[in-house]
């Protein structure tokens, strides 16, 4: 038997990456016959958790601090808590006694990898996006390997370490029954659907904005509206408000959820994606070829979200709006073009030309080396 502890988490973008990975080495188990436990490892406050205990994953939480590149008496107690986070760490070593540590990155990571490097357990982290994160900054100089989902990420870390993978993606958004799709999301058919996202954490301004424009959209297209969290959870409640005083023939092209993690069967039939930018958002389109019209995180490190909308944007496939620029006519605006001028059907083929960076395949194998595992596809 082999054991595995996973962590990384804070938000969806460090998450779902993990659970990737957690679909990739049960899959694997079942076709080798392999024994592989799992255990997560995450931040008692953020997604992970409820992420982690959906996919029947055991799970633990450490003390951990946020780590900020600008002053702030807050950096005094986070430093602490990080300390703190490092002795809990050592604790779950020790009683758990794993083979390896995989890490998504953010915040929570960092103590797990020190400790994984204090008892000597290889740790293997994955950077999604282009410039690397600070977490991910920090865990390289006490990780064994470093995955890189862009070769632009290299700069930033021994290059003895790194190695170009791609992104874990799920298997669920691509395995997806069309018809099982409708009949789980009862849309009106014969209509485009639009998918809304700001991510797990979700984007109060987004909401908001959707908001002043759904009853021109609900007219001749279907929305689904994934809220998050944005402003204490209110901005959920406040969809749920809104379409229930809609007439019931618009009611019927509105659906509000707080939070989809079955994601896959939203996408199979969707139209067009209107979201954040973050890496595994921006990948999983690629891998799907579905486009987008994207609102970058303007406070996210580097810009790093902008980057990753770029990615798509350059050959056509999506759109970027950013928040500056982020009203109810401009986003309505970008809409109407993409649907009445023909220019949705052309960012489709564009995206059939770009190579997705799907890396479930290499982060296996760069998984099973460091278990001394055979890969059954040799």
């Amino acid at each position: 038997m082999k054991k595995i502890i996973i962590t990384g988490g804070g938000s969806g973008g460090h998450a779902m990456p993990a659970v990737a990975i957690v679909q990739l080495l049960r899959d694997y188990e079942k076709k080798s016959g392999e024994q592989i436990r799992i255990l997560y490892v995450g931040s008692k406050k953020g997604i992970e958790k409820k992420i982690a205990t959906r996919n029947h994953c055991p799970f633990i939480s450490i003390s951990t601090g946020k780590l900020r590149r600008y002053l702030s008496w807050e950096n005094l107690l986070d430093f602490f808590r990080v300390i703190k986070g490092i002795f809990d760490s050592l604790s779950v070593i020790k009683h758990f006694k794993p083979d390896m540590i995989f890490s998504t990155g953010g915040f929570v990571s960092v103590p797990v990898v020190i400790a994984g490097h204090f008892t000597r357990t290889p740790s293997i982290i994955h950077e999604q996006t282009v410039d690397a994160g600070l977490a991910n900054k920090i865990a390289g100089k006490f990780a064994k390997k470093i995955a890189l989902t862009f070769e632009e990420s290299a700069k930033y870390f021994p290059s003895e370490k790194t190695e170009i993978t791609g992104i874990p993606l799920r298997e669920s958004i691509f395995n997806v029954d069309k018809e099982k799709a409708y009949s789980l999301l009862p849309v009106e058919r014969g209509l485009p659907v639009i998918y809304v996202s700001g991510g797990g954490l979700g984007c109060h301004l987004l909401n908001e904005t959707m908001q002043k424009i759904l009853p021109e959209l609900l007219e001749k297209m279907n929305v689904i509206i994934q809220t998050g969290n944005a402003n204490d959870g209110k901005d959920y409640l406040d969809l749920l408000r809104f379409r229930e005083n809609l007439d019931e023939k618009l009611k019927k092209h509105l659906i509000v959820f707080n939070f989809i993690e079955d994601v896959g069967n939203v996408f199979a039939i969707s139209d067009l994606v209107v979201a954040r930018s973050g890496a595994g958002t921006v990948n999983e389109l690629i891998a799907l070829k579905l486009p987008a019209i994207f609102v970058p995180l303007a406070i996210a490190t580097g810009n790093e979200q902008f980057k990753n909308a770029s990615i798509m944007k350059k050959i056509g496939g999506a759109e970027i709006i950013e928040e500056k620029d982020l009203t109810a006519e401009v986003l309505m605006k970008s809409i109407n073009e993409l649907f009445n001028g023909g220019k949705l059907a052309i960012m489709k083929s564009n995206l059939q030309k770009l190579k997705n960076f799907c890396g479930n395949e290499k982060l296996l194998e760069l998984i099973l080396r460091t278990l001394n595992l055979k890969n059954i596809g040799e």
